[in-house]
């Protein structure tokens, strides 16, 4: 565990760089690197003591801010690989923030910054805290729609808008981001307020939290859209932007887009005209063990280069997307190659991105969880047209890869080379060495079993095999890319699709090599977790 000194140093300067607007690669690397060794919680108490005091150092607190934030990030990434120590870490920063609310002493602003840092990380804040929020708000008044000076709070949003050079996706990321912590009740009265904004910009980001999670959020702001005030201007792109986003809301969300629609269309501007996206490259990633896979593509649009990324998760739909614009060429080249070497990444068409995208839209769907505003900023930015859900079986998929070889290169012998073959694709692509198991599940399951022997054959009989069309999945889409990226050359392709094959049927996989060393490897990172803490021995009488 670090010093408490070399916390503040790193929170100094962290906050400096950030000031100077070029967050250094030290700056970047802080927050996963506290995380790792178990110091977020001292992040967190760092945060709290500076921003409480009667004058404190604004620089500082930025820097613990953005500590906090990549803290957190960091270690929903490795709670979601499975990493139990990861998730008691996070449940530890969620105490520390109920047991500083119960001692007292924190402001609105300050319940807001902590807030803002598990809103940016994804995290639940936790209930303590939304009703903390809640209770600044009746006490200090904090930015309460229904009792904040209007004008003063549009002035406020104007500046940030103006700052982010009227960009309705980055405007909509700082808005939710400001609200996230809320309960929705008060989200939703935060966005509609937004979505009566003078400024058209403001007006346009709003429309993202027609893709909010709870239904009330969207309601809200379409609503208040849809009656508009008088005089304000509409323009084609935000009906434009609405129609696009229907398809991915359920269908009991769709009424409320539809009658924005109506009533946005005959006021709505003339197209306004985008400049023409010529796509250079599209690169996918290998799908990892916990159902992540990332897309890249580079697009040329006008005499700049733009950076469009999506993260799509075989059990959560799209979880991410995002768009950075204004690249030059040498740093598209830069950021191209860390692509192809940090990512593991490969070539593929924008056909098959379209198809992957569409099959992790029909998970959000099945859900009722739409997918990030960003992705309709990566649509526009790639000119792609309306992406509609579409969900794509993991044996339909490896059938029609298959459709079209000879015999011989899927019948029983080539079958059983392909099993065979499946115990070393780890060593072909090293992103498969994540191709284990974990989570509660899986813990539940292992910790009463004492020997490795058993807990193998309890992973391979018991866990696995409700777990075959994630299995399936994950080989289905890798012999995808794997064909794109070596038409007319290696043929390793086929070994993944045969393997989606059997993982999607209902033989046992007890003899399936690729299944042994997912059940091996789900059994060594279990074991390498700590051991929970023993409960409290209560004291005799």
């Amino acid at each position: 565990m670090p010093p408490r000194s070399s916390i503040v140093q790193l929170a100094k300067l962290v906050g400096r760089d950030l000031r100077r607007g070029n967050p250094s690669e030290d700056a970047l690397a802080s927050g996963r690197m506290l995380a790792s060794v178990g110091a977020t919680v001292q992040v967190l108490e760092g945060l709290l003591t500076e921003a409480s005091r009667k004058r404190p150092n604004d620089e500082m607190v930025d820097g613990y801010a953005f500590i906090l934030q990549s803290a957190l990030d960091a270690l929903r990434i490795d709670a979601n690989g499975g990493r139990a120590q990861a998730r008691a870490d996070i449940d530890e920063v969620r105490q520390a923030v109920e047991q500083a609310i119960i001692r007292g002493g924190l402001s609105g602003p300050v319940l807001m910054l902590v807030g803002r840092a598990f809103a940016h990380a994804e995290l639940d804040p936790g209930r303590p805290l939304q009703e903390a929020l809640v209770g600044a708000i009746d006490r200090e008044g904090l930015s309460e729609p229904a009792s904040a000076n209007l004008p003063d709070m549009f002035a406020h949003f104007a500046k940030i808008a103006k700052a982010m050079d009227d960009d309705p996706f980055a405007i909509h990321a700082e808005l939710a981001q400001t609200v996230a912590t809320f309960p929705s009740e008060h989200r939703a009265a935060f966005a509609a307020t937004f979505a009566a904004s003078d400024v058209a910009a403001i007006r346009e980001a709003v429309l993202g939290f027609a893709l909010d999670a709870d239904r009330e959020v969207g309601a809200a702001v379409l609503s208040v859209l849809a009656n508009g005030t008088a005089g304000q201007s509409v323009s084609s792109n935000s009906v434009d932007r609405l129609v696009r986003v229907r398809p991915w809301l359920i269908e009991t969300r769709r009424s409320e887009i539809d009658a924005a629609i109506r009533a946005l269309r005959p006021k709505a501007g003339p197209p306004a005209g985008t400049p023409r996206a010529e796509i250079r490259n599209v690169m996918a990633s290998m799908p990892d063990g916990s159902g992540a896979q990332s897309f890249f593509a580079i697009v040329k649009r006008g005499r700049h280069l733009a950076l469009a990324s999506v993260l799509v998760k075989s059990e959560l739909g799209v979880a991410d997307a995002w768009v950075r614009d204004g690249m030059s060429k040498a740093e598209a080249d830069d950021v191209i190659e860390q692509i192809f070497t940090g990512a593991e990444a490969v070539e593929v068409s924008i056909g098959m991105f379209e198809r992957r995208v569409a099959d992790a839209l029909a998970i959000n769907l099945k859900l009722g969880t739409p997918p990030p505003f960003g992705l309709l900023q990566v649509t526009e930015t790639l000119g792609l047209g309306l992406l509609q859900p579409k969900a794509i079986l993991p044996a339909e998929l490896a059938d029609e890869l298959l459709a079209e070889l000879p015999p011989a290169s899927t019948d029983l012998q080539a079958r059983e080379k392909a099993h065979h073959a499946s115990a070393n694709w780890h060593v072909k692509i090293s992103t498969l060495r994540s191709w284990f198991e974990a989570g509660e599940a899986v813990e539940a399951l292992l910790r009463p079993i004492k020997t490795r022997r058993k807990r193998i054959e309890a992973m391979l009989a018991q866990y696995l095999p409700t777990r075959r069309l994630f299995w399936a999945d994950r080989c289905a889409w890798t012999a995808y890319i794997l064909k794109e990226a070596h038409e007319n050359g290696a043929q390793d392709w086929i070994e993944f699709a045969l393997v989606a094959r059997y993982f999607a049927g209902d033989k046992s996989l007890d003899t399936l090599p690729i299944a042994q060393k997912i059940a091996e490897k789900s059994v060594l990172v279990f074991a390498m977790q700590p051991l929970p803490p023993s409960p409290p021995v209560k004291a005799c009488r």
